[in-house]
């Protein structure tokens, strides 16, 4: 007689495959912030500061308006990026891999995975998305689909 088994697949892995460098690095401080800095926040670098930032804007010109990275560790509430930064903050800047795109977190829904990133305005034939421009740093995302939530229906 066959058993039937069930598994929890209720933590769903963010990296699919692939090799990711991972580093910790430092978040700037944000005085203005108002909400939390979530897992798996898409990061950029501010190269002045020397220092991530969340990837919100799309006219800075010191790095900050071009997605590289993203934050692995867990939610940082605002009122701690708001105190100072944040050292040791485990930042995954590329490498190889695949990621879980509904996982990905763009912080306050200010951009997308389809956002221009502005340097495609001193170069219009250079035109590339957010995700496309993730790519170019190895990383890239897989779509996926949740089989636990189509089971038994």
């Amino acid at each position: 007689m066959a058993v039937q088994i069930r598994i929890d697949n209720t933590t769903i892995p963010f990296i699919k495959s692939g090799t990711s460098y991972v580093r910790n690095m430092t978040i700037a401080q944000d005085a203005a912030r108002t909400v939390d800095l979530l897992q798996n926040t898409v990061m950029a670098y501010h190269v002045v500061n020397q220092n991530w930032v969340p990837f919100i804007v799309l006219n800075g010109n010191e790095g900050e308006s071009v997605p590289q990275a993203i934050y692995l560790g867990d939610d940082i509430p605002f009122a701690d990026l708001v105190d100072g930064d944040i050292e040791d903050a485990e930042i995954m800047t590329g490498g190889s891999c695949t990621v879980d795109e509904s996982l990905v977190v763009w912080d306050q829904n200010l951009q997308t995975s389809a956002s221009v990133v502005p340097a495609a305005a001193a170069n219009p034939i250079f035109v590339i998305t957010a995700a496309a421009c993730l790519k170019l740093f190895g990383i890239f995302f897989e779509d996926t689909e949740d089989i636990s939530e189509l089971e038994n229906t």
